[in-house]
């Protein structure tokens, strides 16, 4: 492996984390053979992982923008970002995007995150988010030890974090297995299109359905069913759905060995 700045060693390590192969992913197809909803998904979609973001504060910064957004408006608003920072890499002649900095993203200051089309709440959220991280607020090896629930408790805490962001930025960014995010749009409708749960269930019920039959593994659950609900073509939920505010998980970026958008 070629590495720059950091020795071989560091650097598999890292790509190992980022494409999350230390997960056991066979604990997991044991479960999904015995359950209906993704029973065969193991075999549709065999060595599907989540590859991390590098950093807690790239995965929230990310969250933010997608907030209530499509993925196409959320990912147009990120490349203006990227143009008005002018934060990119070059390596052997490629050219890769890459998150502002703390000190990027405050030099830009409201109207400057404004003029790229965040509201201004999402731009006082940034802000916030980046003065935290220069603080050293996102340690992602302690967001790991803590339980669940103390993890996403913490991550809410932060201006314009809520539960749905919180689970996302721990989900790519700490790289936990556990979090199935019970709240987003795209899951509500695939459990409602395969008669798990009705969009109208509340959290609490969803969640309680996921860590019975898939303990430790809700982020993977999370996945493999939005991946079939996509891959189905999106079957329709039952009539009169009840209203979300959160955007669906095609932001959650899935790989079976390479970086790609799900």
């Amino acid at each position: 492996m070629t590495a720059w700045g950091v020795s071989p060693k560091v650097a598999r390590e890292g790509a190992r984390a980022l494409f999350s192969l230390e997960h056991p992913l066979e604990e997991f197809y044991q479960r999904v053979r015995a359950e209906p909803t993704l029973r065969g998904t193991e075999r549709r979609f065999r060595g599907l992982r989540i590859p991390r973001d590098p950093s807690v504060y790239e995965s929230l910064i990310y969250s933010v923008i997608g907030q209530q957004l499509s993925v196409q408006a959320a990912n147009t608003i990120k490349s203006r970002l990227f143009e008005r920072v002018g934060s990119r890499l070059e390596v052997e002649g490629i050219e890769l995007n890459r998150i502002p900095t703390p000190a990027e993203i405050s030099a830009l200051g409201v109207d400057g995150l404004r003029s790229v089309g965040m509201s201004g709440a999402k731009s006082v959220s940034l802000l916030a988010l980046a003065n935290r991280e220069s603080s050293g607020a996102f340690d992602a090896a302690e967001l790991g030890r803590l339980s669940r629930e103390r993890a996403v408790e913490q991550l809410d805490r932060e201006k314009g974090v809520g539960v749905w962001t919180a689970e996302n930025a721990l989900l790519r960014g700490v790289g936990r297995r556990d979090l199935f995010i019970a709240g987003d749009l795209g899951v509500r409708a695939a459990l409602a299109a395969y008669r798990v749960h009705p969009l109208s269930a509340p959290e609490s019920e969803v969640r309680a359905w996921a860590d019975a039959v898939y303990p430790g593994w809700g982020s993977y659950a999370t996945l493999y069913l939005w991946r079939r609900w996509v891959s189905d073509g999106t079957p329709r939920a039952p009539k009169s759905p009840a209203r979300s505010s959160r955007r669906p998980m095609g932001n959650v970026r899935a790989s079976s060995g390479r970086r790609r958008s799900a």
